[in-house]
């Protein structure tokens, strides 16, 4: 899934940048959360008889409560929204990158938040907010799944909702607003894990505080995050406290119209498939079959060829030994004469 590359992405720059800790602790989190998004969908498609279109669906949160309930807490965790899972882990990336010293990683991360945030929230749009665009033939039967299928979607949402608060207590971002001080859980324990990499790099286990910068590095990460979210609901969402949600076709067509290269780019999914097909299998298609070429004729020719010559040489040779005492005899004669010319013709020089 491309939320899961974009999640691993996260992971793989704490990497980068030291910051081992977030790494561990977002692997943690995202296992959870982005479980309750494919098992939900898995029960969405359950519910709508095997419709994998989201275009084709739409009013589904009153159908299908449980699902939709999970999902949006599935959906706002991987958001980065406090106070769930997503929030703490993800925040905890972006802030470490940010203090040390990888500002390009820090802004890359920032704008990874706010398009997370508007594709998730699209997603719940489409699926679950404004009018049923379900075939005519499914529409009656919509009906939530068995209990088998959403109390796992359950015991997922609830690690979404808190666990990074967990992992992180009593340290912060939370934790000094409650007078508490220290690493979290989780930094702590693998604090011994990574004590002597750290020294190496020369800073410490994370140190967030909800004042200063880390607070404004929260603050702007949250705000994108909710601009993401809030661009996917003008677009797709519904009518929520009063606020009247615009038309989302004809919005549509308009960002369209004023940015065609942005919206071709998401319609072919920035043309990822296309340029994987290129440089992957195209390139790596023939790179493969020129290292098969090598293989066969470089490679097992050198070998098949030496194997070749001693074969052949050893099939001459072995016909010098015809086992007649005849033949022998005719080649010392041979050779003793050879050996005799040889001497006289060098006493002679």
């Amino acid at each position: 899934a491309y939320s899961t590359l974009s999640q691993l992405g996260y992971m793989f720059a704490a990497l980068g940048v030291g910051a081992w800790t977030a790494a561990i602790f977002h692997l943690m989190t995202h296992g959870f959360f982005k479980g309750l998004l494919f098992l939900g969908s898995g029960s969405v498609i359950h519910a709508v008889h095997e419709e994998q279109d989201m275009r084709k669906m739409g009013g589904l949160a009153k159908k299908i409560p449980h699902t939709y309930r999970t999902m949006l807490i599935g959906s706002i965790a991987i958001a980065g929204i406090p106070p769930l899972a997503g929030f703490f882990s993800k925040d905890e990336i972006l802030g470490e990158a940010f203090k040390l010293g990888f500002a390009w990683v820090w802004a890359i991360g920032v704008v990874v938040a706010i398009m997370t945030a508007f594709y998730m929230f699209r997603l719940i749009g489409l699926t679950f907010w404004g009018e049923s665009r379900v075939d005519k033939d499914v529409e009656p039967r919509i009906h939530e799944s068995p209990r088998v299928m959403t109390i796992p979607l359950w015991l997922l949402a609830i690690p979404s909702l808190l666990l990074g608060l967990f992992l992180s207590w009593p340290g912060p971002p939370l934790g000094p607003l409650f007078g508490q001080h220290g690493p979290g859980l989780l930094a702590g324990w693998l604090e011994p894990v990574y004590a002597q990499g750290l020294e190496i790099l020369g800073h410490h286990v994370s140190e967030f505080a909800i004042f200063g910068i880390d607070g404004v590095l929260i603050l702007i990460s949250v705000a994108v995050a909710v601009i993401g979210m809030v661009a996917a609901w003008r677009l797709f969402g519904v009518e929520i406290g009063g606020l009247r949600r615009p038309g989302n076709h004809e919005q549509v067509r308009e960002l369209t119209a004023k940015a065609p290269f942005l919206y071709r780019a998401s319609l072919n999914k920035w043309w990822f498939d296309e340029i994987n097909h290129v440089l992957f299998v195209l390139v790596g298609g023939r790179v493969a079959a020129f290292l098969w070429w090598f293989d066969a004729n470089v490679v097992d020719g050198i070998v098949n060829g030496i194997g070749a010559v001693t074969r052949r040489s050893g099939g001459g040779l072995a016909r010098v030994q015809t086992g007649r005492v005849q033949n022998y005899a005719l080649g010392i004669a041979v050779g003793l004469i050879v050996m005799v010319v040889s001497y006289a013709m060098m006493v002679r020089a």
